[in-house]
């Protein structure tokens, strides 16, 4: 994948290391109708593009310092023959789950046809942006970083010179340019307090507003995925789902399309009132387009229809986990989002994209970060070894081999690196600090006492059945894409060894526990431990800990390995699974299965990994 040198060179105005910081820019070109007319951009953090006083175009920076990417979007619709370009980039500067930390810059070049119309360079004019309060930093997770503050009873300010920072190299990122939609319909409803806005399900986009104010004040903007007690809570737990909008006297019309929320309810916190004409949410999505499945049973087509519209909410600049406290990119849940998109989706741009990016996410240690790319960083080392399955997986729906050899280093130094830890015994110990030994949320899987360790922490040497069950299942599926021969049979051999319970007929979760769970005992099916005995023990056994919604994958895949005939089993419990979420009236699948009742409401009602019906529906053919 070679670099291109765009025309331009990297700008800025201000501290390019300031935090929670707009930075406007503004230039004019002149086209000749001779051809279509092409925007590059590539930014730190987050962009908007306008032409004509109309959005053409923003995204977010969805990349690493050393492997900058570019968009490529076109604006001739929005030409005319002399034309005014302004462009605002949002700098993060803060270490997320989602970003990592870089000076803030803009490059850009634009051409009709072969020939250059503009670039970005220091006759390009900037100015710190008057309207939004730069520095907030008010977090909304640490996951996700930052919410904001936009004031628009300010005054305009003079632009300058912008400041030249070095040469304009980038990738391009092959993807479409995200979609910005038409409002959705909002029912609005007054309160002593405010405004309650019901968006009628779950939307992901940008926070609009039309209204009339009698004077200025301040409006804190609550969104939710749930009520509480009939009340949108915006601040569960150590969330905070609040933006804020300091509204002028008179006429407001406001539209961000810097920091996309996600949820079904609003709440306009608002002390003099307000006239509105509209307040709510433009959806924005990817333009995938859907294979439209059709099924006779009514609730397995409700379900599909769902775990479609779940995945829609859950990619944008990349795979999300969830449109809402997090919007990250984990291999394990991109993982189960791709496998589903292979079937529900046309075409195959986007896994390998994702793919791509996530590639470039491998650590000095030689395993992947928790998260693409990630600032903030608790590396799990299950999801390295979901990385080399969604690699295989990919090779094989797509039959697209050019992918391998770009990502071909990546897979190596994560299979060397687990080889390195082979134990005289024959087992992978659980990884220590900084690592999260990460499974699925439930008990002695989760291990959420990881995340906040330190070096000096200890804690008693274990080895998990499912790390080791995952190693010798994916050194399978490495050896078929690269040729090699990968040993696993004295893994095999110590697994048997240290973790079979003879009485139980199953394996136990782990060399310090006596306790044994589906999710463990489905991987050593899928890893050649097991066989129809061991399957029916992992569905009758009155002390299994259930596998988590996320990874029945797991478990169904390793029931067909032993026999075909667990098809109607797995449909049927797919359609219990699910019904229950319908009857909740979701409009969207939960992180877990009962999400809706955590007590703390921080759980998401819309998660990607949660859409595997779209995946088993297709396969099973239900």
């Amino acid at each position: 994948m070679k670099r291109c040198i765009l025309e331009g060179t990297r700008i800025w105005q201000g501290d390019p290391e300031a935090k929670d910081t707009y930075v406007d820019f503004k230039g004019s070109f002149r086209t000749e109708g001779t051809g279509r007319v092409f925007l590059r951009i590539s930014a730190d953090s987050n962009y908007t593009v306008w032409v004509n006083g109309q959005v053409a175009g923003f995204s977010g920076c969805a990349d690493y310092p050393d492997f900058r990417r570019f968009d490529r979007i076109e604006l001739t619709k929005f030409c005319r023959e002399e034309n005014e370009l302004r462009i605002t980039v949002w700098h993060y500067g803060i270490q997320t789950q989602t970003y990592l930390s870089a000076d803030g810059f803009l490059l850009f070049d634009i051409y009709e046809g072969t020939n250059l119309l503009l670039k970005s360079d220091r006759h390009i004019l900037s100015r710190i942006n008057p309207f939004y309060r730069n520095g907030y930093c008010k977090s909304i997770s640490p996951q996700l970083g930052c919410s904001f503050f936009y004031d628009a009873t300010k005054s305009e300010t003079p632009y300058q010179e912008s400041v030249e920072q070095g040469p304009g190299l980038a990738h391009w990122r092959e993807q479409k340019p995200l979609r910005l939609k038409a409002p959705v319909k909002a029912k609005i409803t007054p309160s002593d307090k405010g405004y309650f806005i019901d968006l009628g399900k779950e939307t992901v986009g940008f926070f609009f507003l039309e209204a009339d104010s009698p004077e200025e004040q301040l409006l804190t903007v609550f969104y939710s995925e749930r009520l509480i007690g009939g009340k949108v809570n915006g601040r569960p737990g150590w969330l905070d789902f609040s933006l804020e909008y300091k509204a002028k006297k008179g006429e407001n019309r406001y539209l961000n399309t810097f920091r996309r929320i996600a949820g079904r309810y609003l709440f306009i916190e608002c002390p003099k009132g307000l006239n509105i004409r509209y307040a709510g949410v433009c959806p924005t999505d990817y333009p995938l387009v859907e294979t439209h499945r059709k099924f006779a049973d009514p609730l397995v087509q409700k379900i599909y229809d769902t775990s479609v519209y779940t995945l829609r909410c859950c990619l944008h600049e990349h795979y999300e986990d969830c449109p809402g406290r997090e919007q990250a990119l984990y291999a394990m849940d991109s993982r189960n989002q791709m496998l589903c998109g292979y079937f529900a989706f046309r075409g195959s741009a986007y896994q390998r994209s994702n793919l791509v990016l996530i590639s470039k996410g491998l650590r000095p240690d030689g395993l992947l970060s928790i998260c693409f790319p990630a600032g903030m960083d608790y590396p799990i080392p299950f999801f390295s070894l979901v990385y080399v399955m969604q690699v295989y997986e990919y090779l094989s729906y797509t039959k697209d081999q050019s992918l391998l050899p770009i990502v071909r280093g990546t897979l190596d130094t994560i299979m060397k690196t687990f080889r390195s830890r082979i134990e005289e015994n024959g087992l992978i110990a659980s990884f220590e600090y900084p690592f999260w030994n990460f499974y699925e949320w439930t008990d002695l899987s989760h291990n959420a006492s990881q995340i906040g360790r330190t070096k000096e922490d200890k804690t008693p040497k274990q080895y998990d059945l499912s790390l080791n069950c995952m190693y010798i299942y994916v050194a399978d599926m490495y050896d078929k894409m690269t040729g090699e021969h990968t040993e696993t049979e004295g893994m095999k051999k110590a697994i048997k060894e240290h973790f079979f319970l003879a009485d139980k007929g199953i394996y136990r979760i782990d060399t310090l526990h006596d306790r044994y769970s589906q999710l463990s005992n489905s991987l050593a099916l899928l890893a050649g431990l097991g066989d129809r005995e061991l399957a029916k023990n992992i569905l009758t056994d009155p002390d299994m800990i259930p596998v988590s919604l996320s990874m029945t994958t797991f478990l169904y895949d390793g029931l067909l390995k032993t026999d075909s005939g667990y098809r109607d089993f797995i449909l049927e419990n797919i359609k219990t699974k699910y019904k229950k979420m319908l009857d909740a009236g979701t409009t969207t699948f939960w992180e877990n299965e009962d999400s809706i009742l955590d007590s703390k409401a921080v759980e998401s009602l819309c998660h990607g990994w949660s859409a595997l019906p779209a995946y088993y529906f297709h396969i099973l053919e239900a």
